[in-house]
C-alpha cells in the first residue's frame, strides 16, 4: 500500500466512511482496510468515542484497550439494563437441566460440579 493510499483511507475513514464502502472506493481487500484502520486507531467520525450510556467525549489513554464508558457509575448502569448480553441459555453437563448463566459455565449448580468431577450417580 502507498502512502497515498493511507492518507485517503485515514481521511475517508474520519469522515465516516465504514471499511467495506472505503474498499470498493479504493479498489482493496476489506481486510486491508480494516487492519490498517484497526492498527492505526482509525475510527469513524474524526476518532473521539463516546460513552455508549450517556454519549459523552471519552478520553482514550495512549496505549491502553480503549475505554467504552466515561466512568463507572455509566459502566454499571450499562451494564444492568444490558444484562441479557452476558446470560445463555446453558445445559448442565452433569444432569442435563437447562439453566441461566454466563456463556463459559458448564455445571447448574456447584453440587452438579462436584458429582461430575469426582463420578458421582446424577443429581436429581
Amino acid at each position: 500500500m502507498t502512502d497515498k493510499e493511507k492518507e485517503e483511507i485515514a481521511h475517508l475513514r474520519r469522515s465516516g466512511m465504514g471499511y467495506g464502502k472505503i474498499a470498493e472506493f479504493m479498489s482493496l481487500s476489506i481486510s486491508t482496510v480494516k487492519s490498517y484502520c484497526i492498527r492505526n486507531k482509525l475510527t469513524a467520525g474524526g476518532g473521539q468515542m463516546v460513552c455508549l450510556e450517556c454519549g459523552k467525549p471519552i478520553i482514550q489513554p495512549p496505549e491502553q484497550k480503549g475505554k467504552k464508558f466515561c466512568s463507572d457509575a455509566c459502566r454499571i448502569k450499562w451494564w444492568n439494563h444490558h444484562t441479557w448480553l452476558m446470560k445463555a441459555n446453558n445445559v448442565c453437563a452433569h444432569c442435563g437441566k437447562p439453566f441461566h448463566g454466563r456463556k463459559d459455565r458448564k455445571y447448574c449448580s456447584h453440587a452438579c460440579y462436584i458429582a461430575e468431577r469426582f463420578g458421582e450417580a446424577h443429581v436429581s
